[in-house]
């Protein structure tokens, strides 16, 4: 739904900036390392130059810093002895989103609120959450000591937490910052590091020397990270696109930067003797240059990778997952894409695709209970607090709702959307005792009557604002609504709810920690049972230069991913059926993938035909209808509900208004 009181943004202001973003993925640590999340797969390319070295300087401020915050409690994850982790794992060369390797073995994991897993008996020297250190801002990168005995953290406004023997050099945690702090390597002897931003920016501690940045030149795609060389003369800067940028003594040996990519670039990872390096893509999807060797990818898997291992002593690699499982990558070949990569007009989004789990794959087990129960459960929206609405629906599409989607006040803060002094006692009364399972929209960030958002997402990540969830979570128990499907800042990847916008990398990390503030405030309550509803939209899985899996809070926090899911196409031709395979079916491949990578059931909480005024709605689409519902019914792709978007809001998706006979008969045939 983008926007049930007010008018949707025009499509083209949507698409501008929606797509037109650079997103700068996290990641990159230690000598040698790759960073991950989600999404399709390559193989090995050949050198296509993008960048070559530039020479531009960047401030190097050392600054110490405190952070102030919040306390979270550690999360616990369950040691991963399977055959897939039984590998030898010994080598400082390593890296990527939220981990790092363990030279004397092993590896470690960390949370964007710094709760730090070890694997395969890596050691721990402590960690923010286990100290109950307050962080102002996310943690987004960790890089180990040489001898393995310490490790340090870095979080996006550069703040360095060290631990063992890791020692403290500097940070920028008090300085302002162009962009944020994607990044961080170490020297050779431990006794320095790197900081990079998004921009490119260098900052040097310790004995890291400076040798060039990218921050005062125009980049195509933000820098996602960097690696030193191995004897620290040099470093390389890697972004999103493949691009490489070389300093000091680093060899420029070839880029993706004029490939076409399915996903982007998340980092890359050198060689030993620094001679070459892989380039790594958010799926695991993997390309060689130099002197490094190709053995295999996780490319077409569906499986999310978080980080690389390279063990200097061996061939190869190994691939971390995203619930840090290591696994070597094999030549295997994988499954083909389902759909083709969309053709592009004039002004429209663009997209990749992602291909489908290859046959055999197994979902890892979810940290948090699914809530698919392996039937598809129906349900609709026809206006606010209408259960009235929803038995018409039902009478006219011969349709059975059992979810009721809803959505809390948006425009009168605070008080307004918690409940607080009975202020929701509109929406509870109405919906008491009427049997429906409520789909509840929630606006985390709310603005007050003049349309002035009331908080910020950085905000609401150190906590600040958990007393007003608190009391929501205690509204809606009392109110007999303990097991609401929370949608928790829907559609956040868009802009037509500009207060929980979170389109950059800076902003997605401070939306996923908040989410995980809102979940554990709410769970403190006694007597709820809620299932926590990730909803990004459905696009959001296959937009060029956007990392929806930045903004995913962890599978502690989430029950479900929700997808928002309309009938509108930019392809060319403009047909239904192009719209089908060219927009929608992607979308679905690559959500699909990235929820079974995480074990979560889908869920469309928003989903219809639409007539739009910019000519991008395929209007009375009867294909949609049955190709949709076909698809939420396979078991295989694992949806727990769906909630038909019955309400002219911007896209006028009513079926049962009498303009649309052609999708009311299908939707009919579906689901009566």
């Amino acid at each position: 739904m983008r926007k049930i009181h007010q008018l949707r943004l025009s499509e083209s202001k949507r698409t501008r900036k929606r797509f037109g973003l650079s997103a700068a993925i996290f990641g990159i640590a230690s000598a040698a390392v790759v960073f991950g999340t989600v999404s399709s797969g390559l193989l090995t390319a050949d050198s296509a130059p993008h960048s070559t070295s530039h020479s531009t300087s960047h401030s190097t401020s050392h600054v110490a810093v405190t952070h102030a915050g919040v306390t979270h409690a550690a999360v616990t994850h369950a040691a991963r002895t399977t055959a897939e982790t039984e590998v030898e794992i010994s080598s400082p060369y390593s890296g990527g989103h939220q981990m790092a390797a363990d030279p004397s073995g092993g590896y470690w994991t960390v949370s964007w609120l710094g709760v730090i897993t070890p694997y395969d008996g890596a050691p721990t020297f402590g960690s923010p959450a286990a100290s109950g250190t307050k962080l102002e801002k996310p943690i987004v990168d960790m890089a180990a000591t040489p001898d393995g005995k310490g490790y340090w953290l870095v979080a996006s406004d550069g703040g360095v937490f060290s631990y063992g023997d890791a020692q403290f050099y500097g940070s920028t945690g008090a300085i302002h910052l162009n962009e944020p702090i994607v990044g961080m390597a170490t020297t050779p002897d431990g006794k320095g590091y790197w900081l990079v931003a998004s921009d490119g920016g260098i900052f040097t501690f310790g004995d890291a020397q400076f040798y060039g940045s990218t921050g005062a030149i125009h980049l195509n795609q933000p820098v996602v990270g960097m690696s030193a060389t191995p004897d620290g003369k040099g470093y390389w800067l890697v972004a999103s696109d493949g691009g490489i940028f070389t300093f000091g003594d680093a060899a420029f040996n070839g880029s993706t930067g004029a490939i076409h990519l399915n996903e982007p670039i998340i980092g890359m990872a050198p060689t030993e003797n620094g001679q070459g390096y892989w380039l790594v893509a958010s799926d695991g999807g993997i390309f060689t240059y130099g002197n490094a060797g190709f053995i295999g990818s996780l490319g077409g898997t569906g499986k999310g990778v978080i980080g690389i291992v390279v063990n200097p002593a061996a061939v190869g690699y190994t691939l971390v997952e995203t619930n840090g499982t290591a696994v070597v990558p094999t030549l295997t070949p994988v499954a083909a894409p389902q759909a083709a990569v969309p053709t592009k007009t004039a002004s429209p989004p663009s997209t990749t695709t992602s291909p489908a789990p290859t046959a055999g794959t197994s979902p890892t087990p979810p940290a948090t209970p699914t809530t698919s129960s392996g039937s598809l459960l129906q349900g609709a929206y026809a206006g606010a607090a209408n259960p009235a609405g929803i038995a018409a629906f039902d009478a006219a599409t011969g349709s059975h709702s059992e979810i009721a989607s809803e959505y809390l006040p948006s425009n009168t803060g605070w008080s307004g959307m918690d409940g607080s002094g009975g202020s929701l006692s509109w929406m509870t009364n109405a919906w008491l005792g009427k049997g429906y399972t409520i789909s509840l929209g929630v606006p985390i960030i709310p603005t007050n009557s003049s349309g002035t958002a009331v908080g910020s997402l950085a905000t609401g990540a150190t906590g600040a604002y958990n007393a007003y969830f608190v009391t929501l979570a205690q509204t809606l128990v009392a109110a007999g609504q303990g097991n609401d499907y929370l949608r928790l800042g829907w559609e956040f990847d868009g802009n037509w709810y500009p207060s929980w916008d979170a389109d950059t990398p800076a902003l997605e990390a401070d939306y996923a920690a908040y989410f995980d503030q809102i979940v554990t405030a709410m769970r403190s309550v006694t007597g709820e049972t809620f299932q926590f509803v990730w909803n990004p939209d459905a696009a959001a899985f296959i937009q060029s230069g956007y990392n929806v899996a930045l903004a995913y809070p962890g599978n502690a926090y989430v029950n479900d991913i929700g997808l928002d899911a309309y009938d509108e196409s930019w392809a060319t031709p403009f047909t239904p059926t192009n719209a089908w395979n060219v927009t929608t079916l992607p979308a679905l491949t690559a959500a699909r993938a990235f929820a079974a990578a995480q074990g979560k059931p889908l869920a469309f909480c928003e989903w219809a035909i639409a007539f739009t005024s910019d000519g991008h709605g395929l209007g009375d689409d009867p294909l949609y209808v049955n190709n949709i519902a076909a698809w939420m019914k396979n078991p295989a792709n694992n949806v727990a509900y769906e909630s038909y978007f019955n309400y002219d809001g911007t896209s006028n998706s009513i079926l049962t208004a009498g303009n649309t006979p052609n999708s009311l008969a299908a939707f009919k045939a579906n689901f009566g």
